[in-house]
């Protein structure tokens, strides 16, 4: 992390002068529009920033997770963990089974992919930040502006940069931290920042952009209340209250033991109480929890909720047949040759406790739930969390076009009528290997079911921000501990978000310290976040939980059809079995925890040796 980035020298010395500029300027050659013109009017200027976030060349949709996915290889970070299988087999399972050599088309996506170039997160990023730099360097040029749509554009660009490096920091580890506009004649060989000193400055960022939004009036872009409620035509921009929540995410991650090796107990509570202000603020401003009843309009059926502190909608309707969605609906769904859903495991499956709060993690916790009479294995999906029913499609289960749910095979091994399965299945179809499929992004899209919805990606949401809080607030005060600013304590926050779902309190015995709490909250975590793009993917890596899930066996759960009996109650037979050797996960070294940059780039780095070397 110490050793000098000339790839990203390169990148930034492509972006030296106004090249950013000149490709807005290019638009429209008639206008005969100046550089000072661009920056000394606000409509210019206000054009010239915006394409941040849709620029025709570039923008910072490559990090919103439902925009990323839209690609042919079918592409989410999601199934590189134990959390999900993919129907058809892609390039990517090659870093799954962590054979990087051959996942150079992965890294080339990332990196610069000719055919999705606002896919690619590397060029991207760094074009983004070269305009955030530029706009925060000219902002005092516009001359028709007011205070407050100044302040407003300087809390948006500081915003962006933290967001891009912070998201490349996620991938790739530390980078120089570019925080100024570089000439032809500056000093273009940058040295990456140390990990702490890089995420302590996009936190700062993220600080002072919250200072620009709150001098702007927009610490949220609509009232808590009346008409106009998340109809603010920039309600796709950040604001205040996005950049606290971001500060706390930031500074999560410092505190995270992967990038906190002396476990400095100080930055979990700099983290705790980052996120106990966000929260603070949040709930101040009308942000609220959606209710069980609401709970999927986070994700679908409508553009934004008051849950989203920042979303990314795809504000009109999606078709169930969609390319742009084939990572998410499977084939039986959309009937599209080219699908490819993500297939949760019966690894994750786990993870959902019993309604009652009986964790079933490990065999020993599911002996437990089924001595209490909470669990049966032959009857897994009764008595469960509820978002579980939102998660996941599984056998039996109600689901729009398809009641119940075929996810089955006969006892002579042949597929019932209208069965969700191709059994067995091969590598390149689009149909569920686990017995599961992901319906918690798209609900009941499908060709039987609602055929067109809008979909929604929440970037940062409130639920995500009591988690962060809950998370610091125990490392470094325990379960019942909490911060100077903060009302909860991490068991109370952790109680709110599954209150909101009528889950109980977590059980007490699992709240006894600090070490024992921590599993809950991974736990509650990966339920509550789960499918939402990079966060399981990152969280197991900053917890340093990647290499024993990496070599952990992947599981599904196959359902047959038998004779309703006490033994199987409901007319099945559920067994647990290992995924194909071609469907499991793999840890090969610790150079697994970060992706690597193309080839043709690092022979150009002479001073760099990539950090993902396996």
């Amino acid at each position: 992390m110490k050793k000098i980035f000339k790839l990203f020298i390169l990148t930034l010395a492509m972006l030296s002068g106004t090249g950013c500029l000149n490709e807005y300027l290019d638009k429209a050659p008639d206008a005969g529009l100046s550089e000072t013109e661009v920056f000394s009017k606000y409509a210019n200027f206000k054009n010239y920033f915006y394409s941040v976030y849709g620029g025709s060349n570039f923008n910072i949709r490559c990090h919103y997770p439902l925009h990323w996915c839209m690609n042919s290889q079918k592409v989410t970070l999601e199934e590189l963990t134990d959390m999900c299988d993919k129907t058809r087999i892609q390039r990517i399972q090659s870093i799954k089974l962590g054979n990087g050599s051959d996942a150079t088309w992965v890294i080339g996506y990332m990196t610069a992919d000719s055919n999705y170039p606002n896919n690619a997160k590397v060029p991207n990023s760094w074009k983004c930040i070269r305009v955030c730099n530029m706009a925060i360097d000219k902002a005092d040029q516009i001359q028709d502006c007011t205070e407050a749509e100044r302040n407003d554009l300087i809390g948006q660009a500081y915003f962006v940069r933290a967001f891009c490096h912070f998201e490349l920091f996620r991938l790739y580890g530390s980078i120089p931290y570019v925080d100024k506009v570089l000439g032809a004649n500056d000093e273009w060989d940058l040295t990456p920042e140390d990990d702490y000193e890089f995420l302590k400055k996009c936190a700062a960022d993220y600080q002072t952009a919250y200072e620009y939004f709150d001098k702007a009036g927009v610490v949220r872009r609509d009232p808590a209340t009346g008409a106009g409620n998340l109809a603010d035509a920039n309600q796709d921009k950040p604001n205040g209250a996005t950049a606290l929540a971001m500060k706390g995410r930031v500074l999560l991650y410092a505190a995270s033991p992967l990038n906190n090796p002396s476990g400095d107990v100080k930055r979990w509570e700099d983290a705790a109480e980052a996120s106990a202000v966000a929260l603070n603020v949040a709930l101040a401003n009308g942000y609220v929890l959606l209710s069980k009843a609401n709970y999927s309009k986070n994700f679908y059926g409508n553009r934004y909720t008051n849950e989203q502190l920042w979303a990314y909608s795809t504000g009109s309707t999606t078709n169930y047949n969609s390319a742009t969605i084939q990572s998410f609906v499977g084939y039986p769904f959309s009937n599209n040759a080219y699908a490819s859903s993500q297939c949760p495991t019966q690894n994750f499956v786990d993870k959902f406790e019993t309604a009652d709060g009986y964790p079933l993690n490990t065999e020993a916790q599911r002996a437990a739930a089924t001595a209490a009479g909470k669990y049966n294995e032959q009857d897994p999906y009764s008595n469960r969390d509820p978002r579980f029913e939102n998660a996941v499609v599984y056998n039996g289960c109600t689901f729009q076009g398809y009641s119940p749910a075929s996810i089955y095979i006969n006892e002579d091994g042949s597929k019932p009528s209208g069965s969700l399965l191709a059994y067995p299945q091969s590598a390149s179809d689009g149909v569920s290997e686990t017995f599961y499929y992901e319906r918690k992004r798209t609900g009941a899209l499908s060709n039987k079911g609602n055929q067109n919805v809008i979909l929604t990606d929440p970037i940062i949401r409130l639920a995500e921000v009591y988690l962060n809080y809950a998370e610091a607030a125990n490392e470094a005060w325990g379960p019942d501990g909490k911060s100077a600013s903060a009302t909860l304590s991490a068991v109370e926050a952790i109680n709110t978000v599954r209150e909101r779902v009528e889950m109980p309190a977590v059980l007490a015995e699992y709240c006894a310290s600090k070490d024992v709490f921590r599993d809950r909250i991974k736990n509650e975590r990966t339920v509550e976040l789960c499918f939402e793009g990079n966060h399981y993917f990152c969280d197991i890596r900053r917890w340093k939980d990647a290499p024993e899930i990496g070599r952990s066996t992947l599981y599904g759960m196959r359902a047959t059809k038998v004779a309703t009996s006490s033994q199987h109650p409901t007319g099945f037979k559920y067994e647990r079995f290992a995924l194909p050797a071609n469907r499991q996960i793999a840890w090969k070294n610790d150079g697994m925890y970060w992706f690597r940059f193309q080839d043709s780039d690092l022979l150009k780095m002479s001073n760099y040796t990539p950090k993902m070397d396996w």
